[in-house]
């Protein structure tokens, strides 16, 4: 049997060797541990280091601060944005680095962080020691250890460039918006190819006589603004070229179907990742209707000029026929049936001086011989000569207003104007109709003038003549003041009607308006000027002392470059016993006075003559010899236009062509009795 101390040894024996094996194993098992947790230790080193770097060299802002805003840890991009580096910067608040606009937002953001009810972003302006601004985009995390906020951490990306970027684009933009409304000419932007309108400004919204509403997302050919559809396939095939459009010439339609003519520049644009076209339409309508008016205003004054220079010529000839008429009237052998035809000479010669007014006064050349006149009561004066001139089937309406001011005008050039007007209004009612003459008061302003070129702002009186005859047609329109130009049948006018009544209102400084419609009548409106009526122009003569019919003795001398009205002229006067002694021009008048040693007591001379010496010229030469030496003078053309510096009056020192004898006699005899 085995004893208690053998199984006592066996048993501690076997714990022995238990035991060792246990330790053996604990041991292996702690350094394998311990070689976990150092390999751990490593690759979180190793993270460390690589969070550290990826921080340190990021580009955006890494940063923490505590409760109260002062830095606790920066990277180099945080440098570089405050402009201190870290060792300087850590410890120090934020708030100094904040822009000053924003340093009261800081605080109260702080604040908030205190209490956990911070935003996570915000934009903070940051400003280096060096004035460098920067903005910065932040997002934040509050960070708490054991229930308490102890430091923020963010991160902040340097915006500057974007921001600078985004202001641009929007200064940009509002450039182009302030260009776009504030435009005088119509732009718009359509899509392509559909062409509807995205936007467009006021100025095409006036030009084209349309609201917004009516325009966005339509199209131009919905709108029916093109005149010709040809001219927007022109452009479409420019624009699929990869060209733009400069200055494309084209016709286009208000809403109230007016026709306008525009330049057109049309060209492809970006807006929203979509390709626009922008319009530019520059409306040309009114310059090519200046244009035509220059060019129009500039053909009438040619000839203006031809005819003022035509009616020169033809006054001396009508001199020389009512002169030798009226002198073979005179004779005691002359039989009636000669009496007759030298009354029928003398009537046409009338007749021919009456259409050189005409000219004249078309060519602005007639004198003017201005007054206080009230428009009113100088047409009601002329009711019985206009019923005269009316067909019986013609209803004449007077509409004049009350207490109409004066202007300052030629009563007989007024007179003539009515007289046209009425004709003309007459010739186009054969079979009868209504004609309405008025008068009115009207103020002129800015926008009326320009939308009439001719008009000008002020006080105006109006003068309307309106018939419901057969009107015109725009050609027609175009045309109706031109001299000679006549709708009439050949030998049923002179063309000179109209052209005389623009003569007279021009050389009165006013203009005329005029609408017509074929099949529906014709309204003229004429404007003077009613801005207080100017005193009579011409001055006040001497009064005119008529010597008695008598028999002269005195000498003339005579200075005229035409022999034919020389020679009527002189025989006139010799035929009431004048002395006459003739020139040719100045110079053999010069020679003439010295052979006569001066014994010369009146000049009649013309204005225009060749040799370079005017009449003018040659009067004043011959008073420095003779002082007391009387002067008339004579000439075909407008004393306005000779006379300068001349007190000429008619009747006393001033005789016009065509004269008949009787007026060349009692011109000569006031001005040797003045």
């Amino acid at each position: 049997m085995t004893s208690f101390y053998e199984i006592f040894l066996g048993l501690t024996t076997v714990l022995m060797l238990m035991g060792l094996g246990w330790s053996v194993t604990l041991r292996r098992k702690i350094k394998e541990q311990a070689e976990r947790i150092r390999l751990q230790l490593l690759r979180e080193a190793a993270l460390e280091k690589q969070f550290g770097d990826l921080c340190e060299n990021a580009n955006d802002v890494i940063y923490t601060h505590d409760m109260h805003g002062n830095l606790t840890s920066l990277n180099k991009a945080g440098e570089r944005i405050i402009g201190y580096g870290r060792e300087k910067a850590v410890g120090m608040s934020l708030r100094e680095f904040v822009a000053p606009e924003q340093r009261e937002w800081f605080d109260q953001w702080i604040e908030q962080c205190k209490t956990g009810t911070a935003s996570p972003r915000c934009e903070l302006t940051i400003v280096t020691p060096l004035n460098r601004r920067s903005v910065v985009e932040v997002c934040t995390r509050l960070l708490r250890e054991e229930g308490k906020s102890t430091r923020v951490e963010g991160i902040g990306r340097d915006v500057t460039a974007r921001k600078e970027a985004e202001e641009a684009l929007r200064q940009s933009e509002e450039r182009f918006s302030r260009a776009f409304r504030l435009s005088p000419v119509a732009i718009a932007l359509s899509t392509l190819p559909e062409g509807r309108f995205i936007d467009v400004n006021d100025s095409f919204l006036q030009t084209f006589d349309f609201s917004r509403e009516m325009v966005i997302d339509r199209t131009a050919s919905e709108l029916s603004i093109w005149e010709n559809t040809e001219d927007l396939g022109k452009i479409s095939g420019i624009l699929k070229e990869g060209q733009a459009v400069c200055g494309m010439e084209c016709k286009f339609r208000t809403r109230s179907g007016a026709s306008r003519v525009a330049l057109v520049f049309v060209e492809k644009i970006q807006l929203s990742n979509s390709t626009c076209a922008i319009f530019i339409t520059h409306d040309i309508t009114d310059r090519l209707n200046l244009e035509a008016q220059l060019r129009q205003a500039q053909k009438l004054e040619a000839v203006g000029r031809l005819a003022a220079g035509v009616a020169h010529d033809f006054n001396n000839l009508l001199t020389v026929i009512q002169g030798h008429a009226q002198l073979a009237r005179a004779r005691n052998d002359v039989s009636p049936a000669q009496a007759k035809s030298l009354e029928a000479v003398s009537s046409a010669a009338q007749r021919a001086t009456a259409l050189t007014r005409q000219l004249l006064t078309f060519s602005r050349q007639q004198p003017m011989q201005s007054k206080p006149l009230d428009l009113n009561k100088t047409i009601s004066d002329l009711t019985k000569m206009l019923m005269l001139l009316l067909n019986e089937k013609i209803d004449l309406k007077y509409d004049f207003a009350p207490d109409l001011p004066t202007i300052s005008a030629d009563v007989t050039m007024m007179e003539q104007v009515a007289m046209n007007l009425v004709v003309n209004a007459s010739d186009a009612m054969p079979t009868g109709g209504s004609l309405t003459v008025g008068t009115k008061a009207v103020e002129i302003d800015e926008a009326y003038v320009r939308n009439n070129p001719e008009a000008r702002a002020g006080h105006f009186i109006c003068l309307a003549v309106s018939d419901t005859g057969s009107g015109m047609d725009a050609a027609t329109q175009a045309r109706i003041f031109e001299p000679f130009f006549t709708t009439k049948a050949v030998g049923k006018g002179t063309g000179l009607g109209l052209a005389t009544v623009y003569g007279i209102v021009k050389q009165h400084e006013g203009w005329i308006e005029l609408s017509s419609e074929v099949g529906k009548g014709t309204t003229f409106k004429i404007y003077f000027s009613a801005e207080g009526a100017a005193k009579q122009l011409q001055p006040a003569g001497m009064p005119r002392q008529t010597a008695p019919d008598k028999e002269s003795n005195e000498t003339v001398l005579v200075v005229e470059d035409e022999d034919a009205v020389g020679q009527v002229v002189q025989t006139s006067l010799q035929e009431h016993g004048f002395r006459v002694l003739r020139a040719a021009n100045a110079l053999e008048a010069l020679q003439i006075y010295n052979e006569e040693n001066g014994q010369i007591d009146l000049l009649l001379t013309d204005m225009v003559m060749p040799r370079g010496m005017s009449g003018s010229e040659l009067a004043a030469n011959l008073k420095a010899l003779k002082p007391e030496l009387k002067v008339v003078y004579t000439t075909g053309y407008s004393r306005q236009v000779v006379g300068h510096g001349l007190d000429l009056r008619e009747g006393l020192n001033f005789l016009p062509k065509p004269h008949a004898p009787g007026k060349l006699i009692e011109t000569v005899r006031t001005r040797l009795a003045a």
